[in-house]
């Protein structure tokens, strides 16, 4: 073996062994995201809420302390005029930042919830298949009473899956109009 086909060789063997890496940590990333999406989604929902809060108030403020600046200013207080001034300053800064995070908290919400829904129809869709195996071997076992409550389950399960992708692809659709 020359050197170049030894070098050529380890780097292969180098880059295979980052690719089998990355495909696991992909894996446990998904794995992870799927198992937590809606907790996620809860945690976002939540997030959304207080900044929306603190938007509200902070811009409230904000308004009240340029309504007092100006009156202050009307009567000859200008320090204090520049101190509410500064005030309605931060508070609308505040506004903004928090609308800022409000946003993104809805935009994680909503995929966490795509997401969560997609897991679960995953979920069902395996379920069903798991029932539906299950009647068959029962069928070839001549346990009819069995079969039929292991198709039923599979229905049920079937169903489930329906409605969730139904959803999934719902949800996809409303994001992508929004995106247009």
């Amino acid at each position: 073996m020359g050197f170049f086909s030894s070098i050529g060789t380890k780097i292969g063997d180098g880059f295979n062994s980052l690719g089998a890496k990355s495909s696991r940590i992909v894996k446990k990333g998904v794995k992870t995201v799927s198992e937590n999406a809606g907790k996620i989604a809860d945690v976002a929902g939540s997030v959304k809420d207080v900044a929306d809060t603190v938007a509200s108030v902070s811009g409230a403020i904000g308004s009240g302390a340029a309504f007092l600046a100006g009156g202050a200013a009307a009567i000859g207080a200008e320090p204090i005029a520049a101190g509410l001034l500064g005030v309605a300053a931060a508070g609308k800064g505040v506004e903004g930042l928090a609308s800022g995070v409000s946003a993104v908290a809805g935009k994680v919400e909503t995929v966490a919830r795509t997401a969560d829904t997609a897991a679960k129809t995953v979920k069902a869709g395996l379920s069903a298949k798991k029932h539906g195996e299950a009647a068959i071997d029962s069928m070839r076992r001549g346990d009819l009473s069995d079969a039929m409550s292991e198709g039923k389950s599979a229905i049920a399960d079937v169903k489930r899956a329906e409605a969730g992708a139904k959803s999934v692809k719902k949800q996809i659709e409303r994001k992508k109009k929004k995106t247009k």
